[in-house]
C-alpha cells in the first residue's frame, strides 16, 4: 500500500513539472503590447488671414498702433522707428508679424488669436492683430493693433515747387474702434502727397466707415518719419522701400469718430 501511494506522489509531481514547463494551468499568458496612439498635433495658435512676402533688411523700420491707442496723444506703446533690429522681430510662415519691438524693452507679441489683413511685397508687411492675447493683455474681436513693417528708406530733399509725390492707398488694416464695442469698419479711400522740400506729408486725406459713422479726416503739414500729434488725430509715418522716386508711406493712425470713440487703422501708401 505504501508502494502504491509514493508512486501515485511520484506521478502526481511529474504533472505539475510537466505543466509548469508548458506554462500550462495558471491561464497567466503574457499581456499583447498595446501600441501608443499617434498625438494629434495642437491646433495653430495663431491664424493669418492673408500672406506677406519676406522683408529682408536689417534693421528695419516699422509703424505700430496699439490696442489702446488715443487720438490725443502717444499711447505708451504706440511707436514709429526706421532703427528697429532684425532679431527682435518674428514672423509666421505665412509672413505676418507676431512679434515687434524698437528694442528689447520693447517687445510687444501677439501669443495667439488672429493676424488679419496681411499683404506684403518684400518691401512692406502690414496686418492687425485682433481676438486674442498678446504678452502685455488681451484683444477682443473688434479690436486691432495695427503695424506695418518695412525697409527703411530716407527721402533725399528736393528742392523747387514742383517737388511733389502723389500717393495712392495700396493696403489697408480695418479701422478698429479702441473700445471694441463695435464690429471692424471700413476704409473707403486714402490719398497723400508728399512735398520733398521738407520732406514732410503735405496732405493726408482719409474717408472711412465704422458703425453708424462716416469719418473723414485730413492731415496737414506732417513728419513723413516719426510721431505727429495734431487736433486731427494722432499719426505715425515711415517711408519704405528701396526707391527714392518710388516709395512707400506707411502710417498708423487714430482718430475720433461722432459716436463709436477713437478708432486706429494702418494704410501703405504708394507715392511717384
Amino acid at each position: 500500500m505504501q508502494k502504491t501511494k509514493l508512486a501515485l506522489s511520484m506521478i502526481s509531481a511529474a504533472a505539475l513539472l510537466s505543466l509548469a514547463a508548458c506554462g500550462g494551468g495558471g491561464g497567466d499568458s503574457a499581456p499583447t503590447t498595446q501600441q501608443p496612439a499617434t498625438p494629434t498635433p495642437p491646433a495653430p495658435t495663431i491664424t493669418v488671414n492673408g500672406s506677406a512676402t519676406t522683408v529682408s533688411a536689417d534693421p528695419l523700420a516699422f509703424v505700430f498702433v496699439p490696442v489702446d491707442a488715443t487720438s490725443n496723444g502717444l499711447a505708451a506703446r504706440a511707436g514709429a522707428t526706421a532703427n528697429a533690429p532684425a532679431t527682435l522681430q518674428a514672423t509666421t510662415a505665412e509672413g505676418a508679424y507676431k512679434t515687434i519691438a524698437g528694442n528689447a524693452a520693447s517687445v510687444i507679441s501677439l501669443t495667439s488669436g488672429t493676424i488679419a489683413d496681411v499683404g506684403g511685397n518684400g518691401q512692406f508687411s502690414i496686418g492687425r492683430w485682433t481676438n486674442g492675447a498678446t504678452n502685455v493683455g488681451s484683444i477682443n474681436a473688434n479690436q486691432g493693433a495695427h503695424y506695418v513693417v518695412g525697409k527703411p528708406l530716407a527721402l533725399v530733399s528736393v528742392p523747387g515747387p514742383t517737388a511733389k509725390l502723389t500717393c495712392t492707398a495700396q493696403f489697408a488694416t480695418a479701422p478698429t474702434a479702441v473700445s471694441g464695442n463695435f464690429a471692424a469698419g471700413k476704409l473707403n479711400s486714402a490719398t497723400a502727397v508728399i512735398n520733398l522740400n521738407g520732406p514732410s506729408i503735405e496732405s493726408l486725406a482719409l474717408d472711412l466707415s465704422i458703425a453708424s459713422d462716416r469719418v473723414t479726416k485730413t492731415f496737414a503739414n506732417a513728419g513723413v518719419v516719426g510721431v505727429n500729434l495734431s487736433s486731427t488725430g494722432t499719426l505715425l509715418a515711415e517711408t519704405m522701400g528701396s526707391d527714392q522716386a518710388k516709395p512707400y508711406l506707411s502710417v498708423g493712425y487714430t482718430v475720433a469718430s461722432q459716436s463709436s470713440g477713437d478708432v486706429s487703422g494702418a494704410i501703405v501708401f504708394a507715392c511717384q
